[in-house]
């Protein structure tokens, strides 16, 4: 038996509530997506003497120069990283208190033997790296695209360690460790006087947000603060020695190291912001030189104000146009 027309529309309807309800549930259930945050855009420059402010001897020169960047990137986007040194230079040698021990870049692993690091690179990393170039190789199509953009950091991982094991089997200059760490080397005789040029062609370029001195040199001092006048925020590493008190801020070899600066750069440009707004929106007095011409406003009232007024600029006020009809009558 078919049903009546009139209980369709009821069905219906609770048909359409209880769709709409589960939707809704689902709505609500379903995180929304964060913000995100928004990388720092100020340009900066990082110009370093390499002869004047040295990385602590521990330290490879190599991890000195990445830590550096990591620390410069965030108080802006990383434009220039040039080091000045000498050709003769040579690197301190290594600490014999510091533990001789050799670190996986891949995994995290240490192992006190060189050997030992490259066998369990070569029969561990090595495979795993062999094995996801099969994998992409092998697949077709969007399932190839996928597949390489989920690997692409696993496999950049992978050729950065390599690449720094095989620089370590052949030690070169440090230069190459500083190319190597994405710094451009240049030798100069004098590095400090090479040093300041450039830093002075960066400033006149106006191309810059902050710029930051590798450099232990007191001579830099009016370098820094022709960087405030131009309105270039500065950072000094090496706060050991006095260059510090010219710049924004200062950090030492340890802090760089350690982290401490990249953690507190964030804080400073926020600081830095605010201070730049509220020197636009501070009120200034601005004495004016001409003084205002009196000006007399129109009245309707007919008392006769706006008639002194014309005669004022010619004649004094008790001479007026009646007192002459008056004498003239009189007489």
């Amino acid at each position: 038996m078919i049903p009546p027309l009139s209980n369709l529309r009821p069905r219906f309807l609770a048909a359409t509530l209880k769709l709409l309800s589960t939707h809704l549930r689902y709505l609500s259930t379903t995180p929304s997506p964060t913000p995100a945050t928004r990388s720092p855009t100020t340009p900066v420059d990082v110009l370093w003497d390499l002869a004047a402010s040295r990385p602590p001897s521990k330290l490879a020169l190599y991890d000195a120069a990445v830590r550096l960047h990591l620390a410069a990137s965030s108080f802006g986007r990383l434009r220039l990283s040039a080091a000045f040194l000498h050709p003769s230079h040579r690197l301190p040698a290594p600490d014999p208190s510091a533990d001789a021990t050799h670190l996986c870049r891949v995994c995290g692993r240490r192992f006190r033997a060189r050997d030992t690091l490259l066998h369990h690179f070569d029969t561990i990393h090595t495979r795993e790296h062999a094995k996801r170039l099969e994998r992409i190789d092998s697949s077709r199509g969007d399932r190839r695209v996928r597949l390489a953009a989920s690997l692409s950091l696993k496999l950049s991982k992978y050729t950065k360690a390599a690449r720094e094991l095989t620089a370590a089997a052949n030690p070169g200059s440090p230069a190459d460790d500083l190319r190597r760490a994405g710094v451009r080397a240049q030798l100069s005789r004098t590095p400090s006087a090479s040093l300041l040029e450039r830093a002075q062609e960066v400033l006149d370029q106006r191309s810059v947000g902050c710029l930051i001195l590798v450099s232990a040199h007191e001579e830099l001092a009016p370098l820094l603060r022709l960087a405030r006048q131009k309105g270039v925020r500065s950072v000094v590493v090496g706060g050991e020695s006095g260059l510090a008190r010219w710049a924004d801020v200062g950090f030492s070899w340890a802090e760089v190291v350690a982290g401490k600066a990249r953690k507190a750069a964030p804080s400073m440009s926020g600081k830095w912001r605010d201070r730049d707004v509220l020197k636009k929106l501070e009120w200034r007095y601005e004495e004016e030189d001409e003084e205002e011409d009196v000006v007399f406003e129109e009245d309707g009232d007919g008392d006769g104000s706006e008639k002194l007024a014309r005669s004022a600029k010619g004649k004094p006020w008790w001479k007026l146009e009646s007192d002459g009809e008056d004498s003239c009558t009189g007489g």
